[in-house]
């Protein structure tokens, strides 16, 4: 189950306090249960879709809560069936709204997908990084960064190994990917998740696609117009 939170204020990972939605901290937190492949009653009418047909692996009433935000809201196109959303984070502040998409696997492996209206800025460079060919922001030098940061001082600072894209431009302003690191410091309990591969992240990095009012995941390729 997921959960949606939001309001509050807090302090985050410092080099990578970048943004308004990431200084908000979560309270009064409420469950429901999101599952989209429960059986229906047969007198109710067809069955839901199957599992992993929802664009972003997102039932509709969570995409109605991100769409109600007024903004462009991405998410990846090709995210593997075995993930699933488990925290759901909405900033609806005005005049910066902003969301937090965490997917977590049962291997306890979790990547996210953030968005900030304004505030955002570039963290300092890790070790390593890869290029990123994404149909959606186009061919404008963005990379997944990865592995400990490269300045001396800034690694002694914060020593665990990192994975996020850059901030990845569009109309309603700038998108990108986030590892475990960084979601642990968000949620307590997914301190323990792990990171998926740097090529998996790149993937869905470039899967990047915009979510509409109707989620169901067989229209258009990701980063493509309907």
């Amino acid at each position: 189950m997921a959960r949606a939170i939001t309001a509050g204020t807090s302090t985050l990972i410092g080099v990578l306090l970048t943004v308004g939605l990431t200084a908000c901290k979560g309270v009064n937190p409420a469950s429901a249960p999101l599952n989209p492949t429960a059986a229906p009653n047969a007198a109710e009418g067809p069955p839901p879709p199957p599992a992993g047909s929802f664009l972003g692996q997102m039932p509709p009433d969570q995409t109605s809560q991100l769409t109600s935000l007024g903004v462009e809201v991405v998410v990846p196109g090709l995210v593997p069936p075995s993930f699933s959303i488990a925290e759901l984070r909405v900033n609806s502040g005005d005049p910066s709204p902003g969301y937090l998409v965490v997917y977590q696997n049962d291997l306890n492996q979790c990547f996210a997908v953030e968005f900030a209206a304004s505030g955002f800025a570039s963290p300092p460079s890790t070790v390593n990084r890869l290029p990123l060919q994404s149909p959606l922001f186009g061919d404008r030098g963005y990379g997944l960064n990865y592995g400990p940061f490269a300045d001396a001082a800034t690694k002694t600072q914060f020593p665990a190994s990192n994975l996020f894209t850059d901030w990845m431009v569009g109309p309603s302003g700038a998108y990108r990917l986030i590892g475990a690191t960084y979601i642990g410091e968000l949620f307590q309990a997914l301190q323990g998740c792990q990171d998926i591969s740097p090529e998996e992240a790149v993937s869905l990095a470039e899967s990047m696609t915009v979510l509409t009012a109707d989620p169901i995941g067989d229209g258009p390729l990701p980063g493509q117009a309907p």
